[in-house]
């Protein structure tokens, strides 16, 4: 009896071990995307746009139709194109766990690994789908670990982007099964995932067009060269008529299960009173345009134009599988190659249906990468499933071959083996934002601000202002079109000449433009806009420093070496070509060879905190002796610009002289000073916040 129970235990584990080794996939997944997990904490910006709607489904147990805390006077929600499953299955698991004292924002981390590592199950059946249970599992393993996903679907980075791959992959899955199966079950099946991708995410109708191009590719192909020719073998030329009429019976009837399920989901979007097929459908035209419908999208590095046509672009479209170690880069890369083009013939020699399908993805994919390297997550998955199908049907070629079977399951093993290698290396780096200033900043806005307060700064941030301080803002990354007044692009004009400007009096009108009822407005100047600023200029004032060279912007440059007295205490601090006289006046110089100048104004910190501003036109002959001491020869001529030394001299601003007197110089460098209207009520070593007195003429 116990030699029967074993056999039976050993030819379960025999017929299901490809269920093992999928369950052992999704762990991993799981893990790489959960390493990281800091409790009470999630990646900032979209994440907390997500996860302040989903706090208010946890507390009232409805989505709200008015967004009350961004672009005053509020901002209409459509519920349904909010995308809510996420925050209807999160809440759920909330409701559940709360009593353990887990806070929503841990729920929301770990619900975020959770969601990125089921992307492996959907992929597993498609790659099986097509071609066999190795391709899927090849699929499913190389989803859940590559890169380029892995970066969009980790732990805290509780945003759309795992569900709606979870779904892309699932829907055309079952969108394929139910037009091979054609049964009432297999279309309820195709149905009820439509359907739920429909409350995931905005753009769902992405995979249903995917689903109704491979019925146009299979009737293509199928009109050019049928079935039976293929595996007979036949060279003679194609009647393409009598092919076209054969094609169009399957095409008829596949046309007709499409109309019905696109039926059934109009009428479910009925029912609710949203037509969101169709504004998914229009979103999709939309996500297939131009990016610069927001103009803010030009200043968006993930919205920018990829290049798929070069061998960094390829590889990075297929998951960006990159150890840092070329032969290994390139063997890995070269393989996947070779898996497409073997899935691609081997599709053709066995089934038009499969290279339909397989030409579909690969085209998708590279079509989905001329919207932006943002969306190249898309065209990973896509690329994979396609590697996946051809290794499957590789390893199926090689069963005729002890040797080469062996050698199959061998290139799987080390391809799975690197990219688990690659994915727990990044794992390591993909986390929470951990910021004790910003921290500080959101704290003092949320309990020493009035509740009505607006909150003002770039746009960026403007999630965190309503999610983590509370407050209304003057603009965020969810772009609102016309119901909303004013619009993003507005907005991002008028935050830029806010900034820009060097007319105090012209920041305060525009301000006061947005302020509604606040009874208070407060404005941030923080260190990340140095960066950032070519946009706030571009966008608010036209000058466009990538082009002209009279928008000079402001240079940082870090700290690189101190050179020390006899004494020990420093004599010079060195930042590249500029040298800091670390005197009581602090005196920067800029060095050419042995010939240096000093700057014309240099503003830092006093020994109590304060910030000073001294012009050092006519101190040249003061100065000449440091010089000397440094052996280098002070001319007589100063450099127009001004130096900005950070507190503890890690690094220096140089400040053009265009940009001196703009509002936001004043702001953050010198914390108010020059300002009549912006009075500085909190200051930390990144961030500043004002109170702007709406009142006042500067």
């Amino acid at each position: 009896m116990f030699i029967g129970v074993s056999l039976n235990i050993k030819n379960f584990f025999i017929k299901y071990w490809w269920a093992f080794a999928l369950a052992a996939i999704f762990f991993i997944s799981y893990y790489v995307r959960s390493i990281n997990i800091i409790p009470d904490r999630i990646l900032s910006f979209d994440p907390m746009f997500q996860f302040r709607f989903t706090k208010y489904f946890a507390d009232w147990g409805v989505l709200p139709n008015w967004d009350e805390l961004t672009y005053y006077v509020g901002r209409p929600i459509n519920s349904t194109l909010l995308g809510p499953l996420m925050a209807y299955i999160t809440s759920a698991i909330y409701w559940l766990v709360k009593g353990f004292g887990i806070s929503l924002l841990t729920v929301c981390s770990y619900a975020s690994a959770i969601y990125g590592a089921m992307i492996v199950f959907p992929a597993f059946l498609l790659g099986r789908e097509i071609s066999n249970k190795y391709g899927g599992l090849l699929a499913a393993g190389l989803i859940g670990t590559a890169p380029q996903i892995l970066i969009r679907t980790f732990g805290s980075s509780y945003d759309t982007d795992q569900l709606a791959l979870f779904f892309i992959v699932l829907t055309i899955y079952l969108g394929i099964y139910a037009l091979r199966k054609k049964t009432i079950t297999s279309y309820a099946m195709a149905f009820t995932g439509f359907l739920a991708f429909m409350f995931a995410w905005g753009l769902f109708i992405y995979s249903f067009i995917m689903v109704a191009i491979y019925t146009i590719t299979l009737l293509v192909l199928t009109t050019l060269m049928r079935k039976e020719d293929i595996k007979e073998g036949i060279k003679s030329k194609p009647n393409l008529k009598e092919n076209f009429k054969h094609a169009m019976i399957g095409f008829k009837k596949e046309f007709l299960i499409l109309t019905g399920l696109a039926a059934s989901l109009i009428g479910v979007g009925y029912l609710l009173k949203t037509d969101i097929f169709i504004q998914s459908l229009i979103s999709i035209i939309g996500f297939a345009g131009k990016a610069e419908s927001w103009i803010v999208n030009i200043s968006i590095a993930e919205l920018q134009a990829f290049n798929i046509f070069n061998l960094n672009g390829w590889m990075l479209a297929m998951g960006q599988f990159v150890t840092g170690v070329v032969y290994i880069d390139m063997a890995v890369f070269l393989t996947f190659v070779s898996f497409i083009f073997f899935g691609l013939y081997a599709g053709y020699k066995k089934d038009i249906n499969k290279i339909s399908i397989l030409l579909t993805l690969a085209l998708i994919a590279v079509a989905t990468t001329f919207r932006g390297i943002r969306f190249t997550e898309f065209s990973s998955a896509l690329f994979i499933i396609v590697i996946g199908a051809g290794y499957g049907y590789f390893v199926d070629w090689s069963k005729k071959n002890d040797f080469m079977k062996v050698f199959a399951i061998g290139v799987g093993i080390c391809i799975m083996f690197i990219a688990v290698g690659v994915s727990m290396q990044l794992g390591t780096q993909l986390g929470p934002d951990m910021n004790s200033n910003w921290d500080g900043a959101w704290n003092f806005i949320k309990t020493q601000t009035p509740q009505l307060s607006i909150i003002g700064t770039w746009w960026d941030p403007g999630h965190m202002i309503a999610s983590i301080a509370e407050r209304r803002n003057f603009a965020d990354g969810a772009h609102c079109p016309e119901p909303c007044m004013y619009n993003i692009n507005d907005r991002i004009v008028d935050l830029g000449k806010i900034m820009a400007t060097t007319n105090e009096d012209e920041s305060l009108q525009l301000i006061k433009k947005y302020q509604g009822d606040s009874p208070k407005v407060y404005w941030i100047a923080s260190d990340d806009l140095i960066g950032k600023f070519q946009w706030l200029q571009y966008f608010g004032t036209g000058c466009d420093a990538r082009s002209d060279a009279s928008c000079p912007l402001y240079y940082q440059a870090a700290r690189s070496d101190i050179k020390y007295d006899e004494q020990g205490q420093a004599s010079a601090v060195y930042f590249g070509n500029i040298i800091i006289l670390p005197t009581n006046i602090p005196i920067p110089i800029i060095t050419q060879g042995k010939s240096a100048a000093v700057v014309k104004e240099v503003i830092f910190y006093d020994n109590e905190g304060n910030i000073q501003t001294i012009d050092l036109s006519d101190s040249i002959e003061m100065i000449k002796p440091f010089g000397a001491d440094l052996k280098l020869n002070i001319v007589d001529d100063v450099v127009p610009i001004t130096v900005w030394i950070q507190k503890q001299y890690g690094y220096v601003i140089i400040i053009p002289q265009t940009l001196r007197e703009a509002v936001f110089t004043k702001m953050y460098f010198m914390r108010g000073q020059g300002l009549k209207c912006f009075n500085l009520v909190y200051d930390n070593e990144q961030v500043k916040i004002f109170e702007v007195n709406t009142a006042c003429k500067s």
